[in-house]
């Protein structure tokens, strides 16, 4: 008989578990007679992600070939750390169904449709989940000691710093410092000498017992960032520090140009006056921080903390810009935010419904949308080229700005003219028609989508059916199986319901006539049917005609191509303005 097996570890750390796994599912294997066909990997994955590339790819084998018999994983713990107990249970439960025979090699335990194997399985699950709650518990509070200590808790480094690795006692260990070029240096904390270097794709891995603060990195970086800071207390834009910035040679540690949104973070952040601010936000799936303790999350993903939940401990490292310039550089952008607001890209304050077929002549790259609100209020929007924007000066040297209202204006009044002449077609009132009788003829959409929501109940129920016959009543009952039962029934019943008295209801259809007042009628409000879509819509909608756009700053001009090759047309001169001063 075939076998499959699935092995995983949760870091990189766990050096020889991965080998030892695979070994003792071979040896297992081989003592009952079966093939080990194929083993599948799930390598530093946390067993709570329940959606593996290597766990899905063994589950698709397993319900599609016939020659399978028999599912190999080292413990439970290995196929999953569920959040809730029922995902690690439900799992067990399709390979069975699919027909496989469910081993555990560590204790040779099966798992089947007994009453014994799903209580032993539900409790294993709940434990294994229980685990990685009780250590996100305990990380957790580990976090926010070294927070409330002032030490580095994780992620990226501020540009201008290098991490600092001490003992318990804070005897310093090596300095670790972040390369353009993706490396990273190990260096003496005294001396400062190299000691090793740490290729790209590799990354530095502390011991548990070390901690880690932040220090002054290179004086060049150091350098730039305190001119950086005091430039912008000038006065000066930020388009200039980026550029300074750039021009001088300094990438960021990913090895990537200095960006405006780059600028942005790097102005707000308070670790540059040696402020540290834990717990802005998280993504921990098992915990928060709230209220001065750990509170067990019931939701996931990222999530902005409060500011009362903030730890914030001054004096944690060396500072690059003492606190009165801190505090007089968060003024300025508090007022910039306020008097001076710009917004990139399509954001709900933009509507920039041409970014996606808009391109610059100069370097072949998409142009975006930048909305600037004057001090007085005034918003104007723009198309800019987005290379020269991220200050890839090289690639795209030219800046330029494009009055948005100028060029979507124009291309709406070509489509208005084209769509003026559909007017008195008989054959587009046939298509309406026709598109009438399809979407509200017999209310055919609507039957069918409740058709097949009863199917999918059917299916369900099915299922439940199935799960109900494993398991015992109380078993059930502690599941949720039969108020999950009871739900989808009332939901049928309403279902059916509703398809009974879709079935008695005629259609209404207009003639032709007034089909075709009606659709003289919308073509004249065009514009106002076209204001209230979404971005979305309105690209959908102007692509159907627009091919390409081109701006040429040279010629200070923008060229239309359009579908289906209707004609081409050039915006000059008027609308087109040159660079101008300021943010």
């Amino acid at each position: 008989m075939n076998a499959i097996g699935y092995i995983r570890r949760s870091t990189n750390r766990q050096e020889e578990s991965l080998d030892q796994q695979r070994s003792k599912l071979q040896t297992f294997a081989a003592a009952h007679g079966w093939t080990l066909a194929e083993v599948y990997v799930d390598d530093a994955i946390s067993g709570s992600d329940m959606t593996r590339p290597g766990l899905e790819a063994m589950m698709n084998r397993a319900q599609q070939d016939k020659d399978v018999g028999i599912v190999l994983a080292w413990e439970r713990n290995r196929m999953a750390r569920p959040k809730d107990p029922v995902d690690g249970l439900m799992l067990e439960r399709t390979l069975i169904k699919a027909g496989k025979r469910v081993f555990y090699v560590a204790t040779g335990q099966e798992a089947d449709r007994s009453f014994t194997s799903g209580l032993i399985s539900y409790v294993e699950h709940f434990q294994n989940g229980d685990y990685l709650r009780k250590l996100s518990r305990d990380t957790m509070r580990g976090h926010i000691a070294k927070a409330e200590r002032g030490l580095w808790c994780g992620g990226p480094i501020p540009f201008g710093y290098d991490r600092l690795y001490t003992t318990m006692d804070g005897k310093p260990k090596r300095i670790l410092r972040d390369m353009s070029d993706r490396t990273q240096q190990v260096l003496h904390p005294e001396s400062g000498v190299l000691i090793e270097i740490i290729p790209p794709g590799q990354r530095y891995t502390k011991p548990e017992f070390e901690l880690c603060t932040l220090v002054l990195s290179d004086p060049v970086r150091v350098n730039a960032i305190r001119k950086m800071f005091a430039d912008y207390a000038a006065g000066l834009p930020i388009r200039v520090l980026r550029d300074t910035l750039n021009k001088a040679g300094l990438r960021t540690i990913r090895g990537r140009i200095f960006t405006i949104p780059t600028i942005h973070s790097m102005l707000d952040n308070p670790a540059y006056a040696g402020i540290s601010v834990y717990n802005q936000r998280t993504e921990s799936k098992w915990h928060r921080h709230s209220g001065g303790e750990s509170v067990e999350r019931l939701d996931e993903g990222l999530e902005r903390r409060p500011e009362s939940d903030w730890i914030v401990k001054p004096n944690a490292w060396p500072a690059i810009i003492d606190e009165g310039l801190h505090k007089q550089i968060q003024a300025r952008r508090k007022d910039c935010k306020e008097h001076h607001r710009h917004t990139v890209g399509t954001s709900i304050h933009g509507n920039y419904f041409l970014s996606h077929c808009f391109t610059c002549g100069v370097c072949g790259g998409r142009l975006c949308g930048q909305t600037t609100t004057s001090g007085k209020g005034y918003r104007t929007r723009y198309y800019i080229c987005s290379t020269h924007h991220n200050g890839d000066h090289e690639r795209c040297p030219t800046r330029y700005k494009i009055p948005a209202e100028v060029v979507e204006q124009h291309i709406l009044s070509l489509i208005k003219r084209d769509l003026s002449k559909l007017a008195e077609d008989p054959q587009l009132q046939e298509y309406i028609a026709e598109e009438i009788a399809r979407l509200s003829g017999n209310d055919d959409d609507a039957r069918q989508q409740l058709q097949r929501r009863l199917a999918e109940l059917d299916q369900q129920t099915a299922k439940l059916r199935d799960h109900l016959k494993a398991l015992d009543a109380v078993t059930a009952q502690t599941l949720g199986l039969y108020d999950e039962a009871k739900t989808a029934a009332e939901e049928r019943q309403a279902l059916e319901a509703e398809l009974h008295r879709l079935q008695r209801k005629l259609p209404q259809l207009p003639d032709m006539q007034d089909i075709a007042e009606r659709s003289r009628q919308e073509i004249q409000r065009l514009d106002e049917i076209f204001a209230s879509g979404t971005v979305d819509q309105k690209k959908e909608f102007v692509a159907i005609y627009v091919k390409t756009i081109e701006a040429d700053p040279n010629a200070k001009s923008v060229k239309i191509s359009l579908f289906p090759a209707l004609f081409s047309q050039i915006i000059a001169g008027e609308g087109f303005e040159p660079p101008t001063s300021g943010l």
